[in-house]
């Protein structure tokens, strides 16, 4: 089989789940190809896959990470001719690779030029319903219904060319555990071509030794190991790094703390923070030892991370970009289902920080809780489930999982 793969190219996590699924067909003898932008573009190259760059879709930001929908929407005309650009550089790149099969995620220009050369474009989207950022409360009942009413036309607007996909793939699980309620709202357009395979999770816990061991092995001893994995955009994860080691650094020395960077394209190490509790990192090649090793996560509230914690078992503190209303929605869902806690950025302080992560480590609460989504999280196997789906619509004889 030959495989196009198209990820959205704004931040790592769109690319960071299409590599584990690229690697999957690649181990089963498929040719692989990528075609993003950004910084995806570098990420996905030094995974070992070629790609091919095309024109960026670009999102404005503030100095605080915080989305800038005015300027955003102010370049609209010229998004459109980016978006066209975007198509005609996918035709040329398809046409060069000349795959089976298109993946997708969360790219309708990609989907559309599938489409255009008679190629099966398969769809990974977790956001259905695109909501309207807002950094205030809105509190006026005719301007939430305006703003309800806008947001189901999107739905029904974009559901009308995602639909366009062979198979739209929705890497979450379904209720009770469902990460983003507020984006997983299907059109009635394409409900009936809808899966949910749970989130798309390259290496699962069991794969690594016990947290105990790791713990050992990285150096760390007994204390509680708090991890801050930061993910989003270069904005988003600057404001929030330097705010996290500035409070950390004050923290007492009865916690391990190890934090993240998410910046990929930089060298690995950074100094250590004051005291001998903290350590920094621009990145880590292998997060996951990361994560089964800890006791806590702190997280800005990605999709893939709150899945892959669900799966490790571990408790979270998540911190939103104010407007953002994908992590927003998601830290509204990890607090309604107990599994951690949520400060936002603008109420983030020492004790905001310590008193919340105090709470997670020590109640038995949020330990049965984590313990019991982790348990219905084991049924799905999203890699697996992709692409024994991708081989059933080409007709290609798959091995048993």
């Amino acid at each position: 089989m030959r495989i196009y793969f198209a990820p959205c190219g704004i931040a790592l996590g769109h690319a960071g789940r299409c590599i584990p699924i690229a690697k999957k067909f690649q181990a089963n003898g498929s040719s692989v190809y990528f075609s993003t932008y950004g910084e995806a573009v570098q990420f996905v190259s030094k995974a070992g896959f070629q790609v091919g760059e095309v024109p960026p879709i670009k999102i404005y930001e503030r100095s605080d990470g915080t989305f800038d929908f005015r300027r955003t929407l102010a370049i609209g005309p010229k998004s459109l001719l980016t978006f066209s650009r975007q198509i005609g550089a996918e035709l040329n790149l398809i046409e060069h690779f000349k795959p089976d099969l298109v993946i997708s995620d969360s790219r309708l220009s990609t989907v559309l030029a599938a489409r255009m050369r008679r190629i099966i474009p398969v769809l990974i989207l977790h956001q259905l319903r695109i909501m309207i950022p807002h950094t205030r409360p809105i509190t006026g009942k005719s301007k939430l219904t305006i703003k309800r009413q806008v947001e189901r036309l999107g739905l029904e607007v974009l559901g009308g060319m995602w639909k366009l996909s062979r198979v739209i793939i929705v890497p979450d699980f379904p209720p009770p555990y469902t990460i983003a309620k507020a984006n997983v709202v299907p059109s009635y357009q394409y409900i009936n071509k809808i899966k949910l395979v749970g989130p798309i999770i390259p290496k699962y816990p069991g794969a690594l030794p016990p947290s105990d061991e790791l713990k050992r092995s990285m150096g760390f001893d007994d204390r509680p190991l708090i991890f801050a994995a930061i993910s989003g955009t270069y904005a988003e994860k600057k404001m929030i790094t330097d705010k996290l080691v500035s409070l950390f650094n004050e923290f007492p020395n009865k916690y391990n703390i190890v934090i993240s960077r998410g910046l990929s394209d930089s060298n690995h190490a950074v100094p250590n923070g004051s005291g001998k509790h903290l350590r920094i990192y621009n990145w880590v090649d292998d997060r996951y030892k990361y994560l089964k090793a800890c006791d806590l996560l702190v997280t800005r509230g990605g999709h893939n991370t709150v899945g892959e914690a669900i799966y490790y078992k571990k408790p979270m503190v998540i911190i939103p970009t104010i407007g953002h209303s994908e992590h927003q929605g998601i830290a509204e869902s990890v607090s309604n289902m107990n599994l951690g806690k949520t400060i936002q950025q603008n109420e983030l302080d020492y004790l905001s920080l310590y008193n919340s992560i105090d709470e997670l480590l020590t109640s038995p609460f949020y330990f049965r809780n984590v313990q019991r989504a982790a348990k219905f999280a084991e049924k799905y196997h999203a890699v697996d489930s992709i692409y024994k789906t991708v081989c059933e619509i080409l007709n290609v004889p798959f091995k048993t999982f």
